[in-house]
């Protein structure tokens, strides 16, 4: 069982603000914390998925605004060398797509009815990529969910086998030699 070590709201509240400082060298120092979060503690970033994705949304909607817009080429780089290494860790959970509120521009989840900054209704929406919706009450979904989160409507049937861990049970991909979570040696060196 790994022991999983959330980010508290002060680290939370920290990165985002560093993320939006207007001083390079705040941007930087944070940039390479969320590169080692992202490193040396993913099951961080995976609860951030899970229990609060308002704020995992937010720090890659920052990314990818310093990675398009800050002048500076290393802040650049090192918001690209983040954002993947946040990919890496989320594994098969990350979605490059992130919603966004029509009314007011914040990060949104699909799983809500109305928008938690302005209250905007997010069934009546319209998005610039696709979005699936439910055939049962027509609220917007997002493609991993095997079930509506509004009417539980069954939108997927199982999937093959996920393949786990033998150690701590969380799912691993084919080609890793060392889990990512607990340590654990799933192959022998080629």
């Amino acid at each position: 069982m790994v022991r999983v070590i959330p980010l508290t709201d002060e680290e939370k509240m920290s990165i985002v603000s560093g993320l939006r400082s207007t001083v390079p060298a705040t941007k930087l120092v944070t940039l390479r914390k969320l590169q080692d979060i992202a490193e040396n503690r993913p099951e961080a970033i995976v609860y951030l998925d899970v229990y609060d994705k308002v704020t995992l949304n937010e720090i890659i909607t920052l990314l990818n605004q310093i990675m398009e817009y800050d002048p500076d080429e290393i802040l650049r780089r090192e918001a690209m060398i983040t954002l993947e290494k946040i990919k890496k860790a989320l594994g098969t959970k990350f979605s490059t797509f992130i919603p966004l509120c029509t009314s007011c521009n914040s990060p949104i989840d699909l799983g809500w009815s109305y928008c938690t900054n302005c209250g905007a209704e997010i069934k009546s929406m319209v998005f610039e990529e696709e979005v699936e919706r439910c055939k049962n009450c027509n609220n917007y979904i997002s493609d991993s969910w095997k079930f509506c989160a509004h009417c539980g409507t069954k939108l997927k049937e199982e999937e093959e086998e996920v393949l786990r861990c033998p150690n701590c049970k969380r799912p691993i991909q084919p080609e890793w030699i060392i889990c990512p979570y607990c340590g654990y040696r799933l192959k022998k060196k080629p």
